[in-house]
C-alpha cells in the first residue's frame, strides 16, 4: 500500500522502505526517509520535503495529514 499526493510537478508516493522506515519519492526518485509516514506527509505539508520545486511553490497546498492522501494498493 502506498499513500500518494498529485501534484503539477509529479507525484509523491509514500512507501515503506526496504530497509525499514519509509520513503517519500517523486517521480521515482527518493527524496526523503522517516521512521514515520505522518512525519514525511507533513514535511510535503510545509513545504520542507526536500523536493526544491514544490518546496517553493507558494500557491498550491498540500494535505496536512497522512489521512488525507489518496492510497494506492
Amino acid at each position: 500500500m502506498r499513500n500518494y499526493f498529485k501534484t503539477p510537478f509529479g507525484i509523491f508516493f509514500i512507501s515503506t522502505a526496504p530497509y525499514g522506515g519509509y520513503n517519500l519519492t517523486i517521480n521515482d526518485d527518493v527524496i526523503n526517509w522517516s521512521q514515520t509516514a505522518e512525519e514525511l506527509a507533513l514535511q510535503v505539508y510545509e513545504k520542507t520535503s526536500g523536493f526544491e520545486e514544490w518546496d517553493n511553490q507558494k500557491d498550491i497546498q498540500a494535505p496536512k495529514t497522512l489521512e488525507e492522501w489518496n492510497v494506492k494498493i
